[in-house]
């Protein structure tokens, strides 16, 4: 598939899943908020949902890809200050990417096979989120007592719902506030001195 292709069917399918779901969303919408013809969808995805596990993979890999880039040049032994790049990162990603947010939280994920391939698409996610736990209790930094698989599921939602929620609402949303408030629970949630 051409990049410029990729990219037109990324940003139109979706928009489509993120505005209308998964389910109500069907091959030809897609095409048409796209502006191709259904049939270069079908020569590229097998199906819809080929195509949903594939909007979401990319977007993980954009995220994924942010965050090592945001914590690349922080030093492991600075706990604190990896946490806070993370909730920096998380938040601004929202922001940039709100559609994919909303599609990631939604309630697409219907069948078990759908189920397998997301666990799939956020393993590196997670991977990343448990390491950098597990690394703050090595330095002594946050609490051992932590379990890293709860914790980053924990650190997921408050990441991702705390500022979606004012989005999704269509709140005006104090992004200032939102990641200092994010920052005093999870430094306290994990244990560390705020």
């Amino acid at each position: 598939m051409k990049q410029q292709t990729k990219e037109i069917i990324f940003n139109g399918a979706l928009k489509a899943f993120s505005e209308r779901g998964f389910n109500e969303t069907n091959m030809e919408e897609i095409a048409k908020v796209c502006g191709i013809a259904k049939g270069t969808l079908y020569y590229n995805f097998k199906n819809k949902q080929d195509l949903y596990i594939y909007i979401l993979k990319m977007g993980m890999e954009r995220f994924v890809r942010d965050i090592h880039e945001a914590m690349a040049h922080t030093p492991k032994d600075q706990v604190e200050l990896r946490v806070r790049k993370l909730i920096q990162v998380h938040i601004e990603f929202i922001v940039r990417e709100p559609d994919f947010c909303r599609l990631l939280v939604s309630k697409g994920w219907v069948s078990q096979e759908q189920h397998f391939n997301i666990r799939q698409v956020l393993a590196d996610y997670f991977d990343f989120m448990e390491a950098e736990i597990d690394s703050g209790k090595l330095y002594g930094k946050i609490s051992s007592k932590l379990d890293a698989k709860t914790t980053a599921n924990c650190l997921f939602g408050i990441y991702i719902f705390a500022p979606m929620r004012s989005m999704v609402w269509g709140e005006t949303m104090n992004l200032q506030e939102v990641r200092e408030s994010i920052e005093v629970f999870v430094c306290n949630a994990l244990g560390m001195q705020h």
